[in-house]
């Protein structure tokens, strides 16, 4: 036997939302917009109310916090986004809160960062920016750490040792050393004994 469902208005509109603006949807009727219920809504629009139980707040006090909701957001946009935090591949609890634990320290750094640089107004460095492709804008923790991940450590053979050398930090990733006060360390990092890799002129390597 096959069994028929009932079709009503509800069938095809099942947001409850929208069901307040909508009346005959159910006993077999024909729907129709709800005028009342529309002009009641317009009388409401632009505004919005905060259901809390804090009671030791003005309600402008409480308001201004629930406008500061999106800092919350925005740390866990970051640490879910640049930081990397998804996926978790981890079986134990306390692997799990190690995790994210790394994950939080690491926001709390950026954010220490970030304020430094905002309170020395410290902008980006970009040609888009010296063509006039895109406006001056600050520069954020992303920009400065993306150059200095290009920077390289290069082996230099010299004799029967050999040298490490860095490429030059230069343009943004200088510019947040010199915003946390923190010296960019010389470019000759090692010096080990080691087979030679390759033969250079000591003389052109600079410190």
């Amino acid at each position: 036997m096959t069994v028929v469902k009932k079709v009503t208005g509800k069938t095809f509109v099942s947001n409850k939302n929208y069901q307040k603006y909508l009346s005959g949807l159910t006993k077999g009727k024909r729907p129709e917009l709800n005028e009342e219920a529309i002009i009641e809504a317009e009388r409401k629009d632009g505004y919005f109310g905060v259901v809390t139980n804090v009671k030791d707040m003005s309600a402008s006090e409480i308001v201004s916090n629930y406008k500061n909701l999106w800092i919350i957001e925005d740390a866990f946009g970051e640490i879910k986004g640049n930081l990397k935090a998804r996926p978790v591949f981890h079986w134990t609890d306390e692997r799990i809160i190690g995790h994210l634990s790394v994950c939080f320290l690491a926001y709390f750094c950026e954010a220490h960062m970030t304020r430094m640089l905002r309170e020395q107004k410290v902008m980006l460095s970009s040609d888009a920016i010296e063509d006039k492709t895109i406006d001056p804008r600050p520069l954020t923790i992303a920009e400065a750490m993306h150059d200095l991940s290009e920077v390289r450590a290069i082996p230099v053979g010299i004799g029967s040792r050999t040298l490490w050398v860095r490429t030059d930090i230069t343009g943004n990733a200088a510019r947040l050393f010199k915003a946390l006060g923190i010296k960019i360390p010389s470019k000759l990092l090692d010096l080990k004994k080691l087979p030679v890799l390759a033969q250079t002129d000591p003389d052109s390597i600079t410190p």
